[in-house]
Parts: C-alpha cells; sequence; structure tokens
C-alpha cells in the first residue's frame, strides 16, 4: 500500500497532493517548489528560492526516513535553463563528492508564475 509522505517542513500543494509517496522502498517526490513557508509565496530572489527548494528535499526525504544517498534520481524544472548554475550550488552542497551523485535531468518548463525551479526526485529506501 502506497505511504503518503507529508511535512510541515516543506511547502505544500494547493491540491490534495502529498510531498512524496512511498510504495514497496521507492520514494517519488511530487513537484518540490521554493515558495516561503510563512507568506505561501516565491521569493522574487531567484538563489533564495531555489535554496528553499533543495531544502524542502532534504526534510522531505528526512520525514520518510530517506537520506540524500538513497536518492538514485533528481529532476530539475526550470522557467529558465540558463539557471542550472544557481542549482548547482545546491547539487554541489548536497551531493560534493563525484561517484555519488544521483542521476540528474534538467527540463525547461511553464511552472507557476514566480516560480524559477521545481523537483522532483526519486529515491530507493534500505530494506525496501
Amino acid at each position: 500500500m502506497v505511504r503518503s509522505i507529508v511535512t510541515k517542513k516543506a511547502s505544500q500543494h494547493k491540491n490534495p497532493v502529498p510531498n512524496a509517496a512511498v510504495h514497496r522502498g521507492i520514494l517519488v517526490t511530487s513537484g518540490i517548489l521554493g515558495k516561503d513557508l510563512q507568506s505561501d509565496s516565491y521569493p522574487p530572489d531567484k538563489p533564495q528560492q531555489m535554496a528553499l527548494a533543495f531544502d524542502y528535499l532534504e526534510r522531505i526525504l528526512e520525514e520518510a526516513g530517506a537520506s540524500l544517498q538513497d536518492v538514485v534520481k533528481v529532476d530539475l524544472y526550470f522557467a529558465d535553463k540558463s539557471d542550472r548554475p544557481l542549482a548547482n550550488v545546491h547539487w554541489l552542497r548536497l551531493w560534493p563528492h563525484q561517484a555519488h551523485r544521483p542521476a540528474r535531468q534538467a527540463h525547461q518548463s511553464a511552472l507557476p508564475e514566480g516560480c524559477c525551479l521545481q523537483i522532483v526526485a526519486m529515491a530507493v529506501l534500505e530494506g525496501g
């Protein structure tokens, strides 16, 4: 049976969507957005917004009992793909060792107004 993951430590969707779901040891996140928890809006500063999105990824993994090294794939959806260097700062912070990084794919996407990045990740939990 699917187990929904919802944490108050990450922004929530307006629709009835959990932050992630786990089934048989496979965790898949919903879209992770860099909304400020207090204002429920996107900070106009892109580096701040991206920092929030990557921080929320960590919090969602923690809530699910997963670690960064359980992540096998990350999809980054950019409003503007030229913003990839801004995301790379956080990528290297989370996965500093080249031999232990998940797969990654960058996409250009129509995102909500004011949103510059959406993250979707897949992880394999130990013992799953």
